[in-house]
């Protein structure tokens, strides 16, 4: 089986190490970002999930300080940082990226939320090769679905977009594994877009005048909490819009153990200590 250096975070890279751990490849590193967290997502990291297979954990400065040797694949799977020159060369076959949108119209930052701004029909994830740009390598596969903009946010977006990525890296781990060459499709400079993490927060001021339309479009394009959200600006202030289809969908998750935890004070309550109710 092939050997691979995986760098990644999020809940997607631990099932795309677990995926390699099953198919039988030889994992050489895991490359972690220590300094991006992500406390409110609930479960395993990456760490974790290497460590308790007893795989090598390191940073990518550590790694580049390391003699490493050649391994078949370089991975880098929601990996937070530039994969460095010399990590990409480390890969004999090929070094590759899993973006979450549809290169190259959607690359860098942004993505999700671009897709519902431009009121897109269709969105998508991506396999491409790491070179020295920011995901601006030749493709391998773009893999693409139907989506209703109007009903989407950049959460639901992601939640979907992130199922599809999984199935596209196991069909990455066949070709891999099939010794087959690994496709490169150079990308359409007229179509690539790539936006910073700078634009992307610029981006999030709803128009002045806006439309109640527009101001859901915005609303909805940068709904993914606990990240802020879409806002406008009172006397100095800024005030985040909450989309109105999420109203009931949070307020049915704060409300979700209601009775649960009413029911574990009614029986905390020691009989002894329950006082007697007495009328005048």
């Amino acid at each position: 089986m092939p050997s691979v250096i995986l760098m990644g975070s999020k809940p997607g890279s631990v099932v795309a190490l677990r995926t390699l751990l099953e198919r039988g490849w030889d994992v050489r590193h895991v490359v972690v970002s220590r300094k991006i967290a992500h406390p409110w997502i609930p479960g395993e990291t990456l760490e974790e999930a290497a460590r308790a297979n007893g795989l090598s954990v390191v940073t990518q400065p550590e790694l580049t300080k390391m003699a490493v040797e050649p391994v078949d694949f370089v991975v880098s799977y929601m990996f937070r940082y530039r994969v460095r020159p010399e990590v990409i060369a480390v890969g004999s076959r090929a070094s590759v990226n899993f973006h979450a949108g549809p290169l190259p119209e959607y690359g860098g930052w942004a993505f999700y939320n671009v897709a519902i701004l431009d009121g897109a029909t269709e969105y998508g994830c991506t396999c491409h090769h790491l070179d020295d740009g920011f995901d601006t390598g030749p493709l391998v596969e773009v893999r693409r679905f139907p989506i209703d903009a109007s009903n989407e946010t950049a959460f639901s977006l992601e939640r979907r977009t992130q199922e599809e990525m999984i199935r596209l890296f196991v069909d990455f781990c066949e070709l891999a594994e099939s010794g087959r060459a690994i496709p490169s499709v150079p990308q359409d400079p007229a179509r690539m877009r790539c936006l910073s993490q700078e634009q992307l927060e610029a981006m999030k001021q709803i128009p002045r005048n806006a439309d109640s339309e527009t101001v859901d479009r915005y609303a909805r394009a940068f709904w993914y909490p606990p990240y802020p959200g879409a806002y406008v600006t009172r006397n100095g202030v800024r005030i985040e819009v909450i989309p109105e289809s999420e109203r009931a969908r949070v307020a049915s998750l704060l409300h979700a153990d209601d009775l649960d935890r009413l029911s574990r004070a009614a029986r905390a309550v020691a009989p002894e200590s329950r006082p007697l109710l007495r009328t005048a």
